[in-house]
């Protein structure tokens, strides 16, 4: 089973602009007053002589014009960062804002020298650049990891977060399925069942309810994995369909069209079950004629598509968006949160009769571990 994957920078939101450069324009003030206090002081002792006009310019000058500097250092690592799969793209991103940062500098030392006062006399335009490479290569490198170390700090932040939000899913879709399986009707239906073949088939009868059991241990047995192999994801959901088709009998029909390729494909655990269960309780109860469900998966391009189609009396008028009981909302929120806008499950009305629902998730198949 793989790993939870770190959060990708799209899944983590940029920093408000207001925090940014309120930050930004905080800390290179508190740098400006330190190296006023610092030029202060050598004047006391006679190291330099600069009048506090001169000095007060030179430096809130330097400072501030970091304040959009840092702000563009920020943004960029939000919105390139250097990642493994990216890397000589960041990497021509970050050389080319050096380098703007460095001849912007440097032209803006050549524009206001005379209102400023930089030199005593200007030097030579290529001087004026390389000077620019010394004092602004540092602390521009500085600043560029400072705000990557900040974006790995946010996404392990949201990785951390999003795999607490799983495991509440998870715990939550793990009660509600054995809620729906403990639900009195569903008990007394099965154990009626049972009963009724004690006397004319006491080995059906035990194998009943030998399936409630394997039932409920399926549904307490995740082993905290939010994504099991659709072949897994079948075995648990068998037990639930082997107890319907003895509570219905000859009015339930079960068809599977499984592609045989997808079989070792993830799924989130419990998927399955209230896509079936939806459609049996709302589709195939309330009507008395023999119904069928028909469980579908294979590869659609790169997503696995996994469909339960009932004939039953169909879903009710509402968003197909939005339809379905908790199972399905439940199964949603799982959804959404561990595949984003790659994943989509919807409910809608089939034809000419009963309903479907559709489950895409991006297709990843359980790698083969070697042999020791």
């Amino acid at each position: 089973m793989r790993e939870q994957e770190q959060a990708s920078p799209g899944e983590v939101p940029p920093l408000p602009s207001w925090a940014v450069w309120a930050g930004a324009t905080g800390w290179w003030l508190a740098d400006a007053l330190i190296s006023v206090s610092q030029v202060q002081l050598l004047q006391r002792i006679g190291e330099v002589e600069v009048s506090e006009g001169e000095l007060w310019g030179m430096s809130l000058a330097s400072s501030l014009l970091w304040v959009p500097i840092t702000v563009m250092c920020l943004r960029l690592s939000e919105r390139v960062p250097l990642t493994r799969s990216g890397m000589l793209r960041a990497l021509g991103v970050h050389l080319g804002a050096l380098l703007l940062v460095v001849v912007g500098r440097a032209t803006f030392v050549i524009l206001t020298q005379d209102l400023i006062g930089w030199y005593e006399r200007l030097p030579h335009v290529g001087d004026i650049l390389a000077q620019s490479v010394v004092n602004n290569l540092l602390p521009y490198l500085l600043l560029t990891a400072g705000a990557h170390a900040l974006g790995l700090a946010r996404r392990a932040h949201v990785r951390q977060r999003r795999a607490d939000q799983l495991q509440a899913q998870l715990a939550e879709a793990r009660l509600q399925a054995l809620a729906s399986q403990l639900r009195p009707h569903f008990l007394f239906n099965a154990l009626n069942a049972v009963a009724s073949l004690v006397q004319s088939d006491p080995d059906a009868a035990e194998r009943m309810l030998a399936r409630l059991g394997d039932l409920l241990r399926h549904s307490l047995e995740s082993h905290g994995r939010q994504e099991v192999t659709l072949r897994e994801e079948l075995d648990a959901l068998a037990p639930y369909l082997d107890i319907e088709r003895t509570r219905f009998g000859p009015r339930l029909q079960v068809d599977w069209r499984l592609a045989p390729d997808v079989l070792d494909a993830r799924v989130p655990f419990l998927a399955l079950q209230p896509l079936v269960e939806n459609a049996i309780r709302h589709g195939l109860a309330p009507r008395a004629e023999p119904g069928r469900i028909e469980i579908t998966a294979e590869q659609e391009g790169d997503a696995l598509r996994l469909s339960v189609r009932d004939n039953g009396v169909g879903p009710p008028p509402v968003s197909p968006t939005r339809s379905g009981g908790v199972g399905l909302s439940n199964l949603r929120a799982r959804l959404a949160t561990l595949y984003g806008a790659r994943a989509r499950l919807e409910l809608r009305p089939e034809t000419p009769h009963g309903a479907v629902v559709e489950l895409r998730v991006p297709l990843a198949r359980v790698e083969a571990r070697e042999a020791p």
